[in-house]
Protein backbone atom coordinates (compact mmCIF):
# COMPACT_ATOMS: atom_id res chain seq x y z
CA UNK A 1 0.00 0.00 0.00
CA UNK A 2 3.07 2.01 0.99
CA UNK A 3 4.06 2.14 -2.54
CA UNK A 4 0.36 2.73 -4.52
CA UNK A 5 0.50 5.82 -2.15
CA UNK A 6 3.99 6.94 -3.17
CA UNK A 7 2.84 6.37 -7.18
CA UNK A 8 -0.47 8.43 -6.40
CA UNK A 9 1.44 11.20 -4.78
CA UNK A 10 3.94 11.28 -7.90
CA UNK A 11 0.62 11.47 -10.23
CA UNK A 12 -0.33 14.56 -8.46
CA UNK A 13 2.36 16.92 -9.13
CA UNK A 14 2.60 20.08 -11.24
CA UNK A 15 4.82 18.80 -13.85
CA UNK A 16 2.96 16.06 -15.05
CA UNK A 17 0.50 17.58 -16.62
CA UNK A 18 3.21 19.86 -17.98
CA UNK A 19 5.04 17.14 -19.65
CA UNK A 20 1.78 15.75 -20.95
CA UNK A 21 1.39 19.00 -22.78
CA UNK A 22 4.71 19.15 -24.20
CA UNK A 23 4.42 15.07 -25.33
CA UNK A 24 1.54 16.05 -26.95
CA UNK A 25 2.54 19.14 -28.78
CA UNK A 26 5.71 17.07 -30.01
CA UNK A 27 3.72 14.21 -31.47
CA UNK A 28 1.38 16.88 -32.97
CA UNK A 29 4.73 18.71 -34.42
CA UNK A 30 6.33 16.09 -35.83
CA UNK A 31 3.20 14.05 -37.59
CA UNK A 32 2.42 17.63 -39.61
CA UNK A 33 5.06 18.55 -40.48
CA UNK A 34 6.15 14.91 -42.18
CA UNK A 35 2.19 15.34 -43.54
CA UNK A 36 2.56 18.71 -45.17
CA UNK A 37 6.05 16.88 -46.73
CA UNK A 38 4.22 14.46 -48.41
CA UNK A 39 4.81 11.95 -45.73
CA UNK A 40 2.47 8.26 -45.52
CA UNK A 41 1.79 7.54 -41.98
CA UNK A 42 1.40 4.04 -41.47
CA UNK A 43 -0.48 1.98 -38.24
CA UNK A 44 2.11 0.37 -35.87
CA UNK A 45 3.06 -3.30 -36.57
CA UNK A 46 3.25 -5.23 -32.81
CA UNK A 47 3.60 -8.74 -33.59
CA UNK A 48 5.76 -10.11 -36.59
CA UNK A 49 7.31 -13.03 -37.23
CA UNK A 50 10.83 -11.47 -37.20
CA UNK A 51 11.52 -7.89 -35.36
CA UNK A 52 14.63 -6.08 -35.19
CA UNK A 53 17.64 -8.31 -33.96
CA UNK A 54 19.52 -5.63 -32.17
CA UNK A 55 23.09 -5.00 -31.66
CA UNK A 56 22.67 -5.95 -28.04
CA UNK A 57 21.35 -8.94 -26.18
CA UNK A 58 17.69 -8.35 -24.37
CA UNK A 59 15.02 -10.73 -23.33
CA UNK A 60 12.96 -12.88 -25.98
CA UNK A 61 9.89 -11.56 -26.07
CA UNK A 62 7.45 -13.82 -27.73
CA UNK A 63 3.81 -15.59 -27.96
CA UNK A 64 2.81 -17.90 -29.12
CA UNK A 65 -0.52 -18.28 -31.42
CA UNK A 66 -1.77 -21.17 -33.29
CA UNK A 67 1.01 -22.94 -33.40
CA UNK A 68 3.49 -20.03 -34.36
CA UNK A 69 5.71 -18.21 -32.39
CA UNK A 70 5.49 -14.31 -32.64
CA UNK A 71 8.25 -11.73 -31.94
CA UNK A 72 6.73 -8.32 -29.83
CA UNK A 73 8.22 -5.83 -32.09
CA UNK A 74 11.26 -4.26 -31.10
CA UNK A 75 11.63 -2.09 -34.14
CA UNK A 76 9.86 -1.81 -37.24
CA UNK A 77 13.30 -1.59 -39.29
CA UNK A 78 11.83 -4.56 -41.58
CA UNK A 79 8.03 -3.07 -41.91
CA UNK A 80 9.52 0.17 -43.04
CA UNK A 81 11.72 -1.33 -45.87
CA UNK A 82 8.59 -3.14 -46.95
CA UNK A 83 6.36 -0.69 -46.70
CA UNK A 84 8.37 0.97 -49.56
CA UNK A 85 7.54 -1.59 -51.74
CA UNK A 86 3.86 -0.29 -52.00
CA UNK A 87 2.20 2.36 -54.67
CA UNK A 88 2.88 5.69 -53.58
CA UNK A 89 4.73 4.96 -50.48
CA UNK A 90 8.48 6.43 -51.44
CA UNK A 91 8.25 8.33 -47.49
CA UNK A 92 6.67 7.16 -44.72
CA UNK A 93 6.12 7.29 -41.18
CA UNK A 94 5.14 5.33 -37.83
CA UNK A 95 4.50 6.30 -34.35
CA UNK A 96 5.93 2.79 -33.39
CA UNK A 97 6.08 1.08 -30.06
CA UNK A 98 8.63 -0.92 -29.26
CA UNK A 99 9.19 -3.52 -26.71
CA UNK A 100 12.61 -4.56 -25.85
CA UNK A 101 12.98 -6.57 -22.27
CA UNK A 102 16.68 -5.22 -21.95
CA UNK A 103 18.94 -7.54 -19.33
CA UNK A 104 19.33 -5.88 -15.81
CA UNK A 105 22.89 -4.67 -16.70
CA UNK A 106 21.81 -1.31 -17.38
CA UNK A 107 19.17 -0.87 -14.85
CA UNK A 108 21.63 2.49 -13.77
CA UNK A 109 21.12 4.02 -17.34
CA UNK A 110 18.02 6.44 -16.87
CA UNK A 111 17.91 6.16 -20.64
CA UNK A 112 16.18 2.83 -21.53
CA UNK A 113 12.51 1.48 -21.19
CA UNK A 114 11.15 -1.75 -21.48
CA UNK A 115 8.38 -0.59 -23.44
CA UNK A 116 8.63 2.72 -25.37
CA UNK A 117 7.56 4.78 -28.28
CA UNK A 118 9.54 5.51 -31.58
CA UNK A 119 9.08 8.00 -34.48
CA UNK A 120 10.26 5.70 -37.11
CA UNK A 121 10.65 7.49 -40.64
CA UNK A 122 12.36 6.02 -44.02
CA UNK A 123 12.46 7.20 -47.74
CA UNK A 124 12.62 5.55 -50.74
CA UNK A 125 16.01 6.63 -52.40
CA UNK A 126 17.54 8.30 -49.99
CA UNK A 127 20.88 8.92 -48.55
CA UNK A 128 22.49 8.90 -45.70
CA UNK A 129 22.79 12.46 -45.80
CA UNK A 130 19.44 12.56 -46.75
CA UNK A 131 18.24 10.99 -43.92
CA UNK A 132 20.05 13.57 -41.40
CA UNK A 133 18.56 16.28 -42.63
CA UNK A 134 14.81 15.44 -42.65
CA UNK A 135 16.29 14.53 -38.79
CA UNK A 136 17.32 17.67 -37.83
CA UNK A 137 15.05 19.44 -39.96
CA UNK A 138 12.17 17.84 -38.13
CA UNK A 139 13.96 17.83 -34.65
CA UNK A 140 14.08 21.48 -35.08
CA UNK A 141 10.91 22.23 -36.11
CA UNK A 142 9.12 20.27 -32.58
CA UNK A 143 11.58 22.50 -30.49
CA UNK A 144 10.80 25.62 -32.16
CA UNK A 145 6.67 24.28 -31.63
CA UNK A 146 7.44 23.85 -28.18
CA UNK A 147 9.41 26.75 -27.49
CA UNK A 148 6.29 28.78 -29.17
CA UNK A 149 3.28 26.82 -27.13
CA UNK A 150 4.78 25.29 -23.89
CA UNK A 151 6.18 28.78 -22.25
CA UNK A 152 4.11 28.14 -19.13
CA UNK A 153 4.99 24.34 -19.04
CA UNK A 154 9.27 25.08 -19.30
CA UNK A 155 8.70 27.77 -17.06
CA UNK A 156 7.31 25.68 -14.69
CA UNK A 157 9.99 22.71 -15.28
CA UNK A 158 12.61 25.41 -15.24
CA UNK A 159 13.91 24.39 -18.32
CA UNK A 160 15.17 26.82 -21.37
CA UNK A 161 15.44 25.54 -24.51
CA UNK A 162 17.76 27.05 -27.13
CA UNK A 163 16.42 27.90 -30.62
CA UNK A 164 19.29 25.65 -32.22
CA UNK A 165 19.87 27.93 -35.50
CA UNK A 166 23.22 26.59 -36.59
CA UNK A 167 23.12 22.52 -38.70
CA UNK A 168 23.64 20.26 -36.19
CA UNK A 169 27.94 19.62 -36.20
CA UNK A 170 28.62 15.93 -37.25
CA UNK A 171 31.42 13.62 -35.94
CA UNK A 172 32.78 10.12 -37.17
CA UNK A 173 32.97 7.55 -34.44
CA UNK A 174 36.61 6.71 -35.04
CA UNK A 175 37.56 9.97 -34.67
CA UNK A 176 35.55 10.30 -31.06
CA UNK A 177 36.83 7.27 -30.14
CA UNK A 178 40.42 8.05 -30.19
CA UNK A 179 39.75 11.19 -28.78
CA UNK A 180 37.92 10.27 -26.02
CA UNK A 181 37.68 6.19 -25.73
CA UNK A 182 34.84 3.68 -25.62
CA UNK A 183 32.26 5.95 -23.74
CA UNK A 184 33.43 8.66 -26.20
CA UNK A 185 29.07 9.76 -26.43
CA UNK A 186 28.71 10.42 -23.02
CA UNK A 187 31.59 12.43 -22.99
CA UNK A 188 31.07 14.73 -25.80
CA UNK A 189 27.10 14.87 -24.68
CA UNK A 190 28.21 16.49 -21.59
CA UNK A 191 30.29 18.75 -23.27
CA UNK A 192 28.21 19.91 -26.09
CA UNK A 193 25.17 22.44 -26.25
CA UNK A 194 23.38 21.64 -29.15
CA UNK A 195 22.36 18.08 -30.60
CA UNK A 196 24.87 16.60 -33.10
CA UNK A 197 25.47 13.84 -35.05
CA UNK A 198 28.01 10.86 -35.21
CA UNK A 199 28.56 8.54 -38.11
CA UNK A 200 29.77 5.12 -38.70
CA UNK A 201 29.11 2.96 -36.16
CA UNK A 202 29.55 -1.46 -36.63
CA UNK A 203 25.71 -2.76 -36.13
CA UNK A 204 23.22 -4.67 -37.40
CA UNK A 205 23.49 -6.13 -40.92
CA UNK A 206 20.74 -4.01 -42.00
CA UNK A 207 22.59 -0.81 -41.80
CA UNK A 208 24.37 -0.16 -45.24
CA UNK A 209 27.98 -0.75 -45.59
CA UNK A 210 30.45 1.24 -47.13
CA UNK A 211 31.31 -0.59 -51.09
CA UNK A 212 34.46 1.22 -51.47
CA UNK A 213 35.67 0.93 -47.66
CA UNK A 214 34.51 -2.17 -45.91
CA UNK A 215 34.38 -2.11 -42.45
CA UNK A 216 32.42 1.14 -42.64
CA UNK A 217 29.09 2.51 -42.68
CA UNK A 218 26.44 4.56 -44.12
CA UNK A 219 25.09 5.12 -40.91
CA UNK A 220 24.14 7.72 -37.57
CA UNK A 221 23.15 8.37 -34.16
CA UNK A 222 21.16 11.41 -32.84
CA UNK A 223 23.15 13.14 -29.61
CA UNK A 224 21.48 15.47 -27.29
CA UNK A 225 23.71 18.04 -25.44
CA UNK A 226 23.92 18.51 -21.79
CA UNK A 227 24.46 14.65 -21.04
CA UNK A 228 21.22 13.63 -22.26
CA UNK A 229 22.80 10.79 -24.35
CA UNK A 230 21.33 9.45 -27.65
CA UNK A 231 17.82 10.23 -29.11
CA UNK A 232 18.24 8.35 -32.43
CA UNK A 233 19.88 5.91 -34.83
CA UNK A 234 19.26 5.41 -38.55
CA UNK A 235 21.08 4.78 -41.30
CA UNK A 236 20.64 3.87 -44.99
CA UNK A 237 19.84 0.27 -45.61
CA UNK A 238 20.98 -2.48 -47.09
CA UNK A 239 19.21 -4.03 -50.26
CA UNK A 240 21.24 -5.98 -52.34
CA UNK A 241 20.87 -9.73 -50.96
CA UNK A 242 24.05 -11.26 -51.65
CA UNK A 243 25.51 -8.44 -49.13
CA UNK A 244 22.53 -8.98 -46.77
CA UNK A 245 23.14 -12.82 -46.53
CA UNK A 246 27.11 -12.09 -45.96
CA UNK A 247 26.62 -9.92 -43.27
CA UNK A 248 24.09 -12.16 -41.55
CA UNK A 249 26.73 -14.58 -41.86
CA UNK A 250 29.40 -12.72 -40.36
CA UNK A 251 27.20 -11.91 -37.19
CA UNK A 252 26.33 -15.78 -36.89
CA UNK A 253 22.80 -15.14 -37.53
CA UNK A 254 20.31 -17.92 -38.60
CA UNK A 255 18.46 -17.28 -41.43
CA UNK A 256 15.77 -19.03 -41.49
CA UNK A 257 13.82 -16.85 -39.83
CA UNK A 258 13.92 -14.41 -42.18
CA UNK A 259 13.06 -16.36 -44.86
CA UNK A 260 10.62 -14.25 -46.46
CA UNK A 261 12.38 -11.16 -46.09
CA UNK A 262 15.34 -12.29 -47.81
CA UNK A 263 13.10 -13.62 -50.31
CA UNK A 264 12.09 -10.65 -51.02
CA UNK A 265 15.71 -9.47 -51.08
CA UNK A 266 16.32 -12.01 -53.73
CA UNK A 267 13.84 -10.96 -55.99
CA UNK A 268 15.02 -7.38 -55.86
CA UNK A 269 12.05 -5.79 -55.04
CA UNK A 270 13.94 -3.78 -51.81
CA UNK A 271 14.51 -0.13 -52.20
CA UNK A 272 17.44 1.77 -51.82
CA UNK A 273 16.47 3.39 -48.39
CA UNK A 274 17.41 5.61 -45.44
CA UNK A 275 15.48 6.54 -42.17
CA UNK A 276 15.81 6.24 -38.50
CA UNK A 277 13.75 6.19 -35.29
CA UNK A 278 13.11 8.61 -32.63
CA UNK A 279 12.81 7.79 -29.33
CA UNK A 280 9.76 9.97 -27.97
CA UNK A 281 10.36 9.42 -24.40
CA UNK A 282 13.88 10.36 -24.65
CA UNK A 283 12.94 13.75 -27.03
CA UNK A 284 10.18 14.53 -23.93
CA UNK A 285 13.08 13.69 -21.64
CA UNK A 286 14.94 16.08 -23.06
CA UNK A 287 12.78 18.64 -23.82
CA UNK A 288 11.66 18.65 -20.16
CA UNK A 289 14.72 18.93 -18.81
CA UNK A 290 14.29 15.28 -16.63
CA UNK A 291 17.44 13.09 -16.02
CA UNK A 292 15.47 9.74 -15.32
CA UNK A 293 13.47 8.49 -18.51
CA UNK A 294 10.94 7.26 -16.15
CA UNK A 295 10.03 10.76 -15.28
CA UNK A 296 8.47 11.29 -18.63
CA UNK A 297 5.91 8.42 -18.37
CA UNK A 298 2.70 7.75 -16.24
CA UNK A 299 3.11 4.02 -16.24
CA UNK A 300 7.13 3.41 -14.90
CA UNK A 301 8.57 0.86 -17.39
CA UNK A 302 12.11 1.44 -17.04
CA UNK A 303 14.51 -1.46 -16.13
CA UNK A 304 14.29 -4.22 -13.43
CA UNK A 305 11.40 -1.81 -12.45
CA UNK A 306 8.32 -3.84 -9.89
CA UNK A 307 5.28 -3.24 -12.00
CA UNK A 308 2.50 -1.96 -10.20
CA UNK A 309 0.29 -1.77 -13.31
Amino acid sequence: MEQLNEYFSLLDQAHVPAIANIRGRVLRSLQNHLLDKGFKQLMPVLMSPITDPLNHAVYPAVIEYEGRSLKLTASMIFHKQLALCANGHEKIFIVAPNIRLEKPEIKHSGNHLLEFSQFDFEIRNATLQDAMATVEDFVKHAIREVRLHCKDELSLLGRTLPDYDASFPVYRSEDLHAEHGDHFEKVMSERMTTPFFVTNYKREFYDRENPSCPGTYHNYDLIYPEGFGEGLSGAERECDYDVIVRRMKEQSMDPAPYANYLAVAKAGLLSRSAGGGLGIERFVKFLSGKRHIRDVSLFDRSVATSFLF
